[in-house]
């Protein structure tokens, strides 16, 4: 009777210790916002109306008859495509370019894949607000010109048609989310704490047949 109720006691402890750790790495970690960036929000101020942003710093990198095209090209596809023309850098957001994407699609309100054009550098393409199917800037990159005006065109018209649904998803990237995460740590916990009170038992039979012996 003894030997079941600590077989049991071992069993429970480490069922909620698993459960415990499912919990903790399901749930999103809290971090300070950080202050919006002023050339984020010169940038989310075009877009909030238009589909092409060039930063001062990028003035001539396309011509006028480019940017047209692009921003009609930008406009008309599906989903939408807003465009920041100006050179990678921690002003732009915080380390990756994703992150400065983010912020001015936040700002913007607007859903839709934001791409950073690091003039002569190359493409960075980040959804905003929606959910798709995998999309990478590097497939619509001409290696010798990855800027070039006929290299954002391309990557625009590989990313009409896409599927996608507006709205992103927040759920744990664990597992499939935080409720199957919760089960599968509880579950994990549960047979650990089964194997640990077997390995127990068998351990107190042992001790106790050697000190029978003695």
């Amino acid at each position: 009777m003894t030997r079941r109720i600590v077989g049991l006691l071992i069993t429970l402890v480490v069922a909620a210790a698993g459960g415990a750790l499912a919990w903790w790495l399901a749930t999103p970690e809290v971090t300070p916002e950080r202050p919006v960036t002023e050339r984020a929000r010169a940038a989310a101020a075009v877009l909030g109306d238009g589909h092409v942003y060039v930063d001062p710093s990028a003035a001539g990198t396309f011509t006028d008859a480019d940017l047209a095209r692009m921003d009609a090209a930008a406009a008309a596809s599906d989903p939408q495509v807003f465009l920041v023309v100006w050179p990678a850098s921690r002003e732009a957001g915080y380390g990756p370019a994703s992150d400065a994407m983010h912020e001015i699609g936040d700002l913007t309100g607007r859903p839709g894949l934001y791409v950073q054009v690091d003039p002569g550098v190359d493409l960075d393409a980040t959804d905003v607000g929606i959910e798709g199917e995998y999309f990478s800037a590097y497939g619509g990159m001409d290696d010798e010109a990855p800027t070039a005006a006929s290299a954002v065109l391309e990557l625009i018209d590989e990313n009409d048609g896409r599927e996608y649904e507006v709205g992103e998803d927040t759920s744990s990237p664990f597992w499939g989310g935080t409720g199957t995460m919760i089960a599968g740590g509880l579950t994990i916990g549960a047979l650990s704490g089964v194997c640990a009170g077997l390995l127990g038992l068998a351990g107190w039979a042992l001790a106790r047949r050697r000190r029978a012996a003695a």
